[in-house]
């Protein structure tokens, strides 16, 4: 017999499937945003907002150095075992392999469902220093990734070491939220979680005084794949 809990989170992710939002009207006029077809121009956007608010772009002139970029990354931070998303969601071919060449290890991403097995398991992966994920699409017009968790795509990847790199291939590039939405109308049908990032984690909450780190990693790096 289900308890309490369970019968409502089935009821939750029974009306998320169907839920619709209610239509908005912007109260501002938005930003010009580039042309959906202009990556060059939507690629320099989203680099100057992203490294306004702290993150730090990489653009690698192919997939070589694209993955040599990510071993030195990793390398650099005294790291030899991430946290990562599977071989199969990370956009860069060759990159699985040089990981494992280079002697970095994937760590297992998977919680226990029993409470003191999962605190364990929590208390291990925060030791680690780099999460290493995919994004489904960068936004030109706010300098934002967005991120979406699937049992593949460890939602822990992009929130719990103090360096989070992603790997954004070019052609994810959007002008605005509205056209990645219009691009993939059920994005959210089967998809646990999707966030938008939007530079590392801060919070001004304790004594007003900015705080970098707290909710989440300290240090973004985005590499954008060519």
């Amino acid at each position: 017999m289900q308890d309490s809990r369970q019968i409502v989170l089935d009821r939750i992710r029974s009306s998320l499937k169907t839920s619709v939002l209610p239509m908005a009207r912007a109260s501002i006029s938005p930003r010009e945003a580039a042309p959906s077809s202009d990556y060059a121009a939507m690629s320099q956007s989203f680099q100057r907002d992203m490294e306004t608010v702290g993150a730090k772009i990489h653009r690698p002139a192919n997939d070589f150095a694209a993955v040599d970029l990510v071993v030195d990354l990793i390398q650099e931070l005294g790291s030899n075992e991430i946290l990562a998303w599977d071989d199969a969601e990370l956009p860069l071919a060759g990159l699985p392999y040089a990981l494992h060449k280079a002697g970095i290890r994937r760590a297992d991403h998977r919680i226990p469902n029993d409470d003191i097995g999962r605190k364990q398991k929590l208390a291990a992966l925060s030791a680690l220093r780099v999460g290493l994920t995919g994004a489904s699409a960068g936004l030109a017009d706010t300098g934002s990734l967005a991120v979406i968790s699937s049992p593949t795509r460890p939602r822990l990847a992009s929130l719990l070491p103090m360096t989070h790199i992603s790997l954004l291939p070019i052609n994810r590039l959007y002008p605005t939220m509205a056209a990645f939405f219009a691009a993939h109308p059920g994005v959210m049908q089967d998809a646990s979680n999707l966030v938008f990032i939007s530079g590392p984690s801060r919070t001004a909450d304790i004594e007003m005084t900015l705080t970098v780190g707290v909710h989440g990693p300290k240090y973004i790096h985005v590499v954008l794949c060519p």
